[in-house]
C-alpha cells in the first residue's frame, strides 16, 4: 500500500504525538507511524503540572499531584522541599502517551501501527514500513524522527547513536509514598541517582548507572538502602545523554530521545520531548527546517549547558553529592531550583539567579 502526507512522524511517544497534534491543528496532513501502540516505556511518570497548561494536555490523565520532594545524600542526610507555586503530576506512562496520540488523532492526524524499515530520499522521502503482514510505502516532504533512544531512522541515515546510561526500575504495589524521593550515592547510583515516585497503588522505584553489568546489583542495593522489601517486574532501559549536536538532517528533524534531549543532572525527558515536538512542528509549518535548531537553542541551550556542568561536578563523587544536598537546605536555593526544574522558568533572570548560587562549582 502507498500513502502520502506532508509530514511523516516515526515514533508515537510524547515528542511524536505532540508534533502530530500541532501539525494537524494547523491543517498539515500528517501520518504518525508507531511500532507498538501498546508499548509502555519504563518511567517514573513525573511531569511538571505547568507542562499541562503550557502544552494544553488534558489534566484528567493525572493520577496524583505531589506537593513535596525529598533529596537524600550519600550519608543519609534528608532535605524535604515543599513545591511552592506548583506541583509534580504523576501519570501512568502508557495512558499518558495514548492520551497525547488521541489528541493528535482528534485534530486529524492519521495513526498507524507499523515498523519503519528503510528510508530513501528522492526529492521527497520514501519510507518503507511493515504494517501487520502488509508492506507500506509512505511518501512525505518532511520526516520527524521521534523513535527513541534506539532510533532506527538515525541509524538508517548513518548518524552515530547517542551515548547512553542504563536504568533499572520496578513498579511495586503495596508500598505507599506521597512524596518524590531522589537518593544520591555511589554505592547504588554512581554518576546518577536513585528514585522513588508515588504511583496509583504503589511506587515506582529505580536507579541509574553507566555500567550495564552492574545495574541489577546497584538496584538491589538501593532497595536495601531504602528499605524496600517487596518487588515487582524489573525493567532495564537505556537513557540518552545530551550532547546538543543533532537537530535535523535536511528535512528529517529529530525530537526527544532520538536527539538525546534529556536534561543532564535530573535526567528529565518528557517535558523536553514534548517541547521538541512542538518546535519541530512549528519549523515545518514555517517551511524552514533549520528554524527548529534555533527555537530549541533559544529556549533551552543555556539551561542544558548549565545543568551538564553541574552534573559533571555534583555527581562525580559522594563528597560533591553531599554538597548538592546540603545546599538545598537553604530556602533561596530551593526557590531557584524549583523555578527551573518544576515551573520551567526560562527567563534570563532565572538562569542568572541559578548561576549566582552555583557558579563557583562550574569552574
Amino acid at each position: 500500500m502507498k500513502l502520502k502526507a506532508k509530514v511523516l512522524i516515526i515514533g508515537g511517544g510524547p515528542a511524536g504525538a505532540t508534533a502530530a497534534r500541532f501539525l494537524a491543528e494547523n491543517g498539515v496532513e500528517v501520518i504518525l507511524l508507531e511500532r507498538n501502540l501498546s508499548f509502555v516505556k519504563p518511567c517514573g511518570g513525573g511531569v511538571s503540572l505547568s507542562a499541562f497548561y503550557e502544552l494544553g494536555i488534558p489534566k484528567t490523565i493525572i493520577k496524583k499531584e505531589v506537593k513535596s520532594i525529598r533529596i537524600v545524600s550519600p550519608m543519609g542526610e534528608k532535605v524535604d522541599i515543599e513545591l511552592k507555586g506548583g506541583s509534580l503530576a504523576i501519570v501512568k506512562r502508557g495512558e499518558f502517551d495514548r492520551a497525547l496520540r488521541n489528541e493528535a488523532e482528534k485534530q486529524g492526524a492519521k495513526i498507524i501501527e507499523g515498523e519503519f524499515t528503510s528510508i530513501m530520499n528522492n526529492k521527497n522521502y520514501w519510507v518503507e514500513a511493515n504494517v501487520g503482514e502488509a508492506k507500506y510505502e509512505i511518501v512525505s516532504e518532511y520526516i520527524i524522527a521521534a523513535d527513541g533512544v534506539n532510533s532506527k531512522v538515525r541509524k538508517a541515515l548513518g548518524i552515530k547513536p547517542s551515548r547512553t546510561f542504563f536504568t533499572a526500575s520496578e513498579y511495586i504495589q503495596g508500598v505507599n509514598s506521597e512524596i518524590c524521593e531522589f537518593w544520591f550515592g555511589s554505592s547504588h547510583a554512581p554518576g546518577s541517582y536513585s528514585w522513588v515516585f508515588p504511583a496509583t497503588d504503589g511506587i515506582s522505584a529505580g536507579t541509574g548507572s553507566f555500567e550495564p553489568g552492574q545495574i541489577n546489583i546497584l538496584f538491589e542495593r538501593f532497595k536495601e538502602t531504602r528499605g524496600i522489601i517487596s518487588g515487582g517486574q524489573k525493567r532495564i532501559y537505556r537513557i540518552p545523554m545530551w550532547k546538543g549536536d543533532l537537530y535535523n538532517k535536511g528535512k528529517v528533524l529529530f525530537a526527544g530521545d532520538s536527539a538525546g534531549q534529556v536534561i543532564p543532572l535530573t535526567y528529565e525527558g518528557i517535558y523536553y520531548a514534548m517541547k521538541a515536538g512542538e518546535f519541530a512542528a512549528k519549523a515545518i509549518i514555517e517551511e524552514k527546517a533549520d528554524n527548529y535548531k534555533r527555537m530549541w537553542k533559544d529556549r533551552f541551550q543555556k539551561r542544558f549547558t548549565l545543568m551538564d556542568k553541574l552534573r559533571n561536578y555534583f555527581l562525580k563523587d559522594n563528597t560533591s553529592a553531599e554538597r548538592l544536598v546540603a545546599l538545598h537546605v537553604r530556602p533561596e536555593v530551593q526557590e531557584v531550583s524549583m523555578r527551573l526544574w518544576l515551573r520551567k522558568d526560562s527567563s534570563k533572570e532565572g538562569l542568572k539567579d541559578y548561576i549566582k548560587l552555583f557558579g563557583k562549582f562550574l569552574c
